[in-house]
């Protein structure tokens, strides 16, 4: 097995959310999946098998997970390095395929068909996030089911990860976004309806306590902000998205909803992949693998 390190959403060197994306011919057994992204310690590594569609497999250090959006966004940039995709193509996850275009600086997903899922318990996030909320809590999907609080100060939080973790186990969703948006627009020119948001994103229940950047996240804010109208009333709204300062990893998220007369249809994220390492797993460290 090969193993191809990236940040994904970078703004620069070392920035963004890490990634691992480790490929073979065959998929080794789930246990060993695990155990590998365990080892590797980022928040997520992807295994992936070659195919007209290839097959990927996503785990957190602790978890198997559906979907998700900086691993698909980074695999995409990497299987078409490696020669495995071309511009344009589909990748397959347990949780459905995804229609995805990389080139040399970066790669974009788009989830059709986001949703919303109810609302979660807003007072019971702001006192778990240590937060001063701004209105409720709904439960977006792009992907995974995403919790979204609007707060006041986003460096006044004081998140209770084991309260985190049961809160959203039991009411299902995976985390919780803490956003907080700004009034001016995206400084690159934007269209109609570009918004900006800083997010910090929790994700106890997967176990990753604070992600750097979320690509799931990030879409399901976007399509969240467009069915309440605040990404503009054309057929198309922006919102950059930026996360992970405080972690030390800067980075950038873009995110186009397509918004049709009954609210959002389909949402694209996207944003910059940097290589950092490549490399081989050794037999020893697969035994079983085959």
């Amino acid at each position: 097995m090969e193993f191809h390190w990236v940040d994904v959403f970078a703004t620069g060197p070392l920035s963004g959310n890490p990634l691992v994306v480790a490929t073979a011919d065959a998929l080794p057994p789930a246990e060993r999946m695990q155990a590998l992204a365990a080892e590797f310690g980022v928040s997520e590594t992807v295994f992936a098998e070659p195919g007209a569609s290839p097959r990927l497999r996503i785990f957190t250090p602790t978890a198997e997970i559906p979907m998700a959006g900086h691993p698909l966004v980074g695999a995409a940039w990497v299987l078409r390095r490696i020669g495995w995709m071309g511009d344009q193509g589909v990748l397959s996850a347990p949780g459905g395929q995804v229609a995805v275009t990389a080139d040399d600086h970066g790669a974009r997903m788009t989830r059709p068909r986001p949703g919303p899922h109810g609302l979660a318990d807003a007072d019971a996030l702001a006192r778990l996030l240590g937060a001063d909320a701004l209105g409720d809590a709904p439960v977006w999907h792009a992907g995974l089911p995403q919790a979204m609080l609007e707060v006041r100060d986003l460096d006044a939080l004081a998140p209770d990860h084991d309260g985190l973790c049961a809160l959203g186990t039991d009411e299902g969703w995976a985390g919780v976004s803490a956003y907080a948006l700004r009034a001016e627009r995206d400084a690159d020119g934007g269209g109609e309806g570009r918004v900006m948001a800083e997010v910090r994103h929790f994700a106890a229940p997967i176990g990753i306590p604070e992600d750097p950047v979320t690509g799931s996240a990030a879409a399901a804010l976007g399509a969240c902000l467009a069915a309440r109208g605040m990404l503009g009333k054309g057929p198309r709204g922006s919102l950059t998205v930026m996360q992970g300062h405080r972690l030390g990893r800067p980075g950038r998220v873009d995110v186009v909803v397509d918004i049709g007369a009954d609210g959002p249809t389909a949402v694209t994220v996207g944003g910059a992949v940097l290589p950092v390492a490549t490399g081989a797993i050794e037999p020893g460290g697969t035994s079983g693998l085959g």
